[in-house]
Protein backbone atom coordinates (compact mmCIF):
# COMPACT_ATOMS: atom_id res chain seq x y z
CA UNK A 1 0.00 0.00 0.00
CA UNK A 2 1.33 3.29 -0.77
CA UNK A 3 2.22 5.69 2.19
CA UNK A 4 1.17 9.15 2.56
CA UNK A 5 -1.62 10.88 0.69
CA UNK A 6 -4.00 8.59 0.11
CA UNK A 7 -6.98 7.44 2.68
CA UNK A 8 -7.67 4.17 1.39
CA UNK A 9 -11.06 2.26 2.26
CA UNK A 10 -10.12 -0.91 4.00
CA UNK A 11 -12.95 -3.44 3.57
CA UNK A 12 -13.09 -7.36 5.11
CA UNK A 13 -13.50 -10.11 2.34
CA UNK A 14 -15.37 -12.91 3.69
CA UNK A 15 -14.07 -16.45 4.25
CA UNK A 16 -12.30 -16.43 7.41
CA UNK A 17 -13.66 -18.48 10.19
CA UNK A 18 -12.31 -16.93 13.16
CA UNK A 19 -12.49 -17.41 17.13
CA UNK A 20 -11.41 -15.17 19.90
CA UNK A 21 -8.90 -16.99 22.76
CA UNK A 22 -7.63 -14.98 25.65
CA UNK A 23 -8.16 -11.79 23.85
CA UNK A 24 -6.51 -12.82 20.36
CA UNK A 25 -8.13 -13.95 17.71
CA UNK A 26 -7.36 -17.51 15.66
CA UNK A 27 -8.11 -17.74 12.51
CA UNK A 28 -8.71 -20.17 9.11
CA UNK A 29 -9.10 -18.97 5.76
CA UNK A 30 -11.78 -20.69 4.28
CA UNK A 31 -10.33 -21.35 0.84
CA UNK A 32 -6.22 -21.23 1.12
CA UNK A 33 -6.85 -23.65 4.05
CA UNK A 34 -4.49 -20.83 5.75
CA UNK A 35 -4.38 -20.76 9.62
CA UNK A 36 -3.59 -17.13 11.03
CA UNK A 37 -3.12 -16.18 14.53
CA UNK A 38 -3.75 -12.04 15.40
CA UNK A 39 -2.41 -10.45 18.36
CA UNK A 40 -4.43 -8.13 20.46
CA UNK A 41 -4.22 -4.84 18.46
CA UNK A 42 -4.38 -6.61 15.12
CA UNK A 43 -7.32 -8.37 16.25
CA UNK A 44 -8.53 -4.63 17.17
CA UNK A 45 -8.10 -3.63 13.50
CA UNK A 46 -9.72 -6.57 12.46
CA UNK A 47 -12.56 -5.58 14.52
CA UNK A 48 -12.95 -2.06 13.18
CA UNK A 49 -12.77 -3.09 10.16
CA UNK A 50 -15.99 -5.67 10.00
CA UNK A 51 -17.80 -2.10 8.32
CA UNK A 52 -15.23 -0.20 5.51
CA UNK A 53 -13.33 2.42 7.04
CA UNK A 54 -11.07 4.70 5.65
CA UNK A 55 -7.32 4.27 7.18
CA UNK A 56 -7.68 7.86 8.43
CA UNK A 57 -11.01 6.51 10.53
CA UNK A 58 -9.06 3.77 11.65
CA UNK A 59 -6.15 5.19 13.00
CA UNK A 60 -7.89 7.76 14.27
CA UNK A 61 -9.63 5.46 16.13
CA UNK A 62 -6.88 3.40 17.17
CA UNK A 63 -4.62 6.58 18.32
CA UNK A 64 -7.44 7.28 20.97
CA UNK A 65 -7.97 3.41 22.27
CA UNK A 66 -3.68 2.76 22.12
CA UNK A 67 -0.38 5.37 23.18
CA UNK A 68 0.71 5.53 19.48
CA UNK A 69 1.64 8.77 17.94
CA UNK A 70 -0.49 8.85 14.45
CA UNK A 71 2.68 8.35 12.27
CA UNK A 72 3.61 5.23 13.95
CA UNK A 73 0.06 4.11 13.90
CA UNK A 74 -0.51 4.78 9.87
CA UNK A 75 3.06 2.81 9.05
CA UNK A 76 2.03 -0.35 11.51
CA UNK A 77 -1.11 -0.65 10.15
CA UNK A 78 -0.21 0.13 6.49
CA UNK A 79 1.76 -2.81 7.12
CA UNK A 80 -0.55 -5.50 8.42
CA UNK A 81 -3.01 -4.09 5.56
CA UNK A 82 -0.74 -5.21 3.15
CA UNK A 83 -0.15 -8.77 4.72
CA UNK A 84 -3.92 -8.96 4.93
CA UNK A 85 -4.70 -8.13 1.38
CA UNK A 86 -2.12 -10.09 -0.04
CA UNK A 87 -3.15 -13.28 1.73
CA UNK A 88 -6.62 -11.87 0.06
CA UNK A 89 -8.47 -11.52 3.66
CA UNK A 90 -9.48 -7.33 3.23
CA UNK A 91 -9.29 -5.39 -0.07
CA UNK A 92 -7.78 -1.56 -0.50
CA UNK A 93 -9.70 0.62 -2.26
CA UNK A 94 -7.82 3.80 -3.29
CA UNK A 95 -9.87 6.91 -3.62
Amino acid sequence: MQQGGSNPLISRRDGLMEAEVDGEMVGLHVESGTCYGFNGTAYRIWQLVEQPLHLSELCAALSQEYDVDPATCETDVRALLDDLGRDGLVTVSQP
